[in-house]
């Protein structure tokens, strides 16, 4: 897999926008560009949690009871197992899906994401720095017509219909793998069609850019746009800019 290095937050948006503004491009940002791996989720779980459980039932076995409790929750159903699985990997289910989205300034900020401790301070960024994933393929999946997710054999991307909010706020789309322990790029085939480029940058700059980020308003209310996104904005603000308050005045 090729690899660049960044600096600054121009620097990358002067990469992006001169080497990767091809509309076939998406991007996944991960925050610990030394130790992350392109591995779903549902690749990691440690098999002692299974019940003895090939990780292939345990993966329909939690999808299934998810429909169950998700029915009531969710207006309009999805239509097949391939969005089912897009709506529980957005809310946190081990699935063989990876998050990707359309746009390299949200892959920047999951690249850089600011979380709080108990005390509503900004935690360190990984001390390895972060890193964005830039992929090329014309392989989309047509899943109307395509074998359940669980018996596609090929390596590809999907766009699912938007069911909720997070997937539109986060421009995302999911890529799916036939062997979600392996690492994604060790069976993504590489040709004149597909590429895979990692974009670095070290813990220093991460820090920087998601200040950055926060000022011009790519922030946690925006890429999820609900309560949960507004209370986590809540939190870092007076952490990236100094707020003034004013006495209130009654009449």
């Amino acid at each position: 897999m090729k690899s660049k290095i960044v600096k600054s937050l121009t620097e990358f948006i002067d990469l992006v926008t001169t080497e990767f503004d091809c509309g076939h491009y998406v991007f996944r940002g991960v925050t610990d560009r030394m130790n992350h791996r392109l591995i779903p989720s549902v690749g990691r779980i440690d098999k002692s949690v299974l019940c003895g459980l090939p990780l292939l039932e345990f993966e329909k076995e939690t999808l299934s009871r998810f429909k169950l409790r998700a029915n009531s929750e969710v207006s309009p159903q999805p239509s097949n197992d391939w969005e089912w699985l897009a709506l529980a990997q957005h809310h946190g289910l081990p699935t063989r899906l990876l998050d990707w989205t359309s746009s390299p300034m949200i892959a920047l900020y999951f690249a850089t994401i600011p979380q709080t401790d108990s005390n509503c301070a900004i935690e360190s960024c990984c001390e390895y720095g972060g890193a964005v994933y830039a992929m090329h393929t014309c392989n989309y999946i047509d899943t109307e017509c395509s074998p359940s997710p669980f018996n596609y054999q090929y390596y590809g991307l999907f766009y699912p219909p938007h069911i909720t909010k997070r997937i539109t706020g986060q421009f995302g789309l999911f890529s799916i793998q036939p062997y979600p322990e392996i690492s994604f790029e060790l069976g993504f085939p590489l040709d004149y069609n597909n590429e895979l480029v990692k974009i670095e940058f070290s813990a220093e700059t991460a820090s920087d850019i998601q200040r950055r980020l926060y000022t011009l308003g790519v922030r946690h209310e925006s890429v999820f746009p609900d309560l949960d996104g507004f209370t986590h904005d809540l939190k870092v603000k007076f952490n990236f800019s100094q707020c003034h308050t004013k006495d209130s005045i009654c009449p």
